[in-house]
């Protein structure tokens, strides 16, 4: 019996202190990171005792909770909850971060660049293509004009023409006319004598 009381009374102790341990410091809920060419071994005891369950990289984000003299409870990105050294956590960015961050604002603004010189060699290549097409056009409609002074010459001349043949078109159309006319009475004449002739004789031709 008296070797099992000194046991209760070491876990109740035990227990004293652990509660004592967790409880000094803050509760409240902060983020922190882990500072530059580190890495943190994450623990499941306060006095982190034990082995390291999980190990965080320099610039890892965490949330912190409850912490002691020496150690702080933390969140991590899965999930779970262990006990960390606090002198190892920063509240303002690492330096590590911080460069990861300016080179990827500098590789999101070259891909940017890249990207605009590329629209922009494609809006320069429209662009040549758009002023072949109206030097094209331009020269077409140049042809087209010559074309056009041409055919207004032509008329000219041909209006000029028709004004000096005009007197000699009346002459020509009687004349043709009147062959017309002597052609037309010529076989009607010999029409109607071959017609008389059949009847005298009985319908039979007689030269």
């Amino acid at each position: 019996m008296g070797a099992r009381t000194v046991i209760d009374q070491w876990k109740y102790h035990a227990v004293i202190v652990c509660g004592l341990w967790i409880g000094f410091g803050s509760a409240s809920a902060e983020t922190a990171y882990v500072t530059d060419s580190l890495q943190l071994g994450v623990h499941q005891l306060p006095d982190t005792s034990d082995r390291a369950f999980t190990q965080l990289k320099s610039g890892e984000r965490v949330e912190t909770s409850e912490e002691n003299r020496y150690r702080i409870r933390v969140t991590l990105k899965d999930g779970r909850t262990g006990w960390v050294k606090k002198n190892y956590l920063v509240t303002k960015k690492p330096a590590i971060l911080r460069v990861a961050e300016v080179e990827q604002e500098r590789d999101e603004a070259i891909a940017e660049l890249k990207s605009l010189a590329s629209g922009l060699k494609g809006r320069e290549a429209r662009i040549s293509e758009i002023e072949v097409q109206l030097a094209a056009r331009e020269a077409g409609a140049e042809a087209e004009m010559d074309e056009l002074v041409q055919l207004r010459v032509e008329n000219v001349d041909l209006a000029e023409r028709l004004a000096v043949y005009a007197f000699s078109v009346p002459g020509t159309l009687f004349f043709v006319a009147a062959a017309a006319s002597f052609v037309v009475g010529f076989l009607l004449s010999w029409w109607w004598f071959d017609h008389r002739a059949r009847l005298r004789h009985g319908g039979f031709r007689i030269h």
